[in-house]
């Protein structure tokens, strides 16, 4: 044990350099069809992140009590799926360009029932009720997680509101420890406005979408919600998808896993052997993580584990559900029609002695 120990500032030197965090990667431009107009999309909020004194990030890494609002973001008219456009100092881009550029264009502050009444008057006029709620992980700001969150809503053309839970992370690669601590800590705000939304949004078809550390926010809420509200609260849950879950593989299989199975919501995991965040959070806690593929893959009866390892996910592999096309299309698929695994055209089985994981087709 001694030993370990004095690895730890070496793990620590290795996890900052190798890790670029949960922060998602990526910026090619695209070009703009001429004439053509920056999309908007409206991104609801809730974060118990405090204001950020400065105005920079808007909200800071700071502990507060849950706020609300609507953050727009603009995707620029020439937007490719699975790109994240910014400025790029090699191409001398100094400042943002709409024709060109993803984009936080405004923020603005709601109360809390002014929030629920427009998410709620959202969600009836969407097509099929459909609401996405979205959880990040560790090294994140305010901004770049939103203009991230509505990319990939875009992408994947989501027909109804998506709802951002953004917890205080530090958005620095050398605050993982106060990230995983702030991230215990939000677990029950996370809790209330899942509540909240049960109690005063007419909810039909929820979607929770977590990446990285924010699944395990997802895991202990969503099994403490299920032990307070009726069945048929749980039952508007149709799809909770694990993104790279940075969670301790035995805690789990052993445990979160068959407490999420009970409550009856399909569940899908993603994890990838090329995921090098994820190698690194392993060296740094000495144990396998839930996102992992290869030897220790997670296989838990009513879990669909889906192996990504075969798609790109950027520099450090741990990006991929919004970056490859086809992870993309089969999270699409998901989310328009609730396919299970075994009737997705993308996917393959693989059948083991454990039980049965997909790949994605060659």
């Amino acid at each position: 044990m001694n030993n370990y120990r004095n690895t730890v500032p070496i793990l620590l030197l290795a996890w900052f350099l190798l890790l670029g965090g949960c922060a998602l990667t990526g910026a090619t431009r695209a070009t703009a069809p001429a004439g053509a107009q920056a999309q908007e999309i409206a991104l609801y909020y809730a974060t118990d992140r405090a204001p950020d004194g400065d105005g920079g990030v808007f909200f800071s890494g700071v502990r507060a009590q849950l706020s609300y609002g609507i953050a727009t973001v603009g995707i620029p008219p020439g937007h490719v799926m699975g790109r994240h456009e910014e400025p790029s100092l090699f191409k001398l881009q100094m400042s943002v360009d709409e024709n060109k550029h993803i984009q936080l264009t405004q923020v603005l502050t709601l109360t809390r029932n002014e929030f629920f009444h427009r998410l709620g008057a959202a969600l009836e006029a969407s097509p099929d009720g459909k609401l996405m709620i979205f959880v990040h992980g560790y090294n994140e700001e305010f901004p770049a997680i939103s203009k991230r969150v509505a990319q990939f809503a875009s992408d994947l053309k989501f027909s109804g509101p998506v709802v951002l839970f953004s917890w205080p992370s530090q958005g620095n690669l050398t605050s993982y420890t106060v990230d995983e601590t702030n991230a215990e800590w939000a677990q029950a705000d996370f809790v209330r406005l899942l509540g909240e939304l049960l109690d005063y949004v007419p909810l039909r078809n929820i979607y929770l979408v977590g990446h990285s550390m924010g699944n395990r926010i997802i895991g202990r809420a969503m099994t403490a919600l299920a032990s307070d509200r009726l069945e048929s609260d749980m039952l508007l849950f149709r799809e909770i998808i694990m993104i790279a879950p940075d969670i301790d593989a035995e805690v789990f299989r052993i445990d979160i896993a068959p407490r999420l199975v009970r409550t009856g919501i399909p569940i899908t995991l993603y994890a990838s052997s090329n995921d090098r965040a994820l190698l690194a959070s392993k060296a740094f806690h000495g144990y396998p993580r839930a996102g992992e593929s290869g030897d220790g893959l997670v296989i838990v009866e009513g879990v669909e584990t889906i192996d990504a390892s075969d798609v790109s996910g950027g520099l450090l592999g741990h990006s991929y559900f919004a970056e490859d096309r086809r992870i993309m299309e089969d999270i699409y698929a998901l989310l328009q029609g609730s396919q299970r695994a075994t009737h997705r055209f993308g996917l393959e089985t693989v059948d083991t002695p454990a039980g049965n994981y997909w790949t994605f087709r060659k």
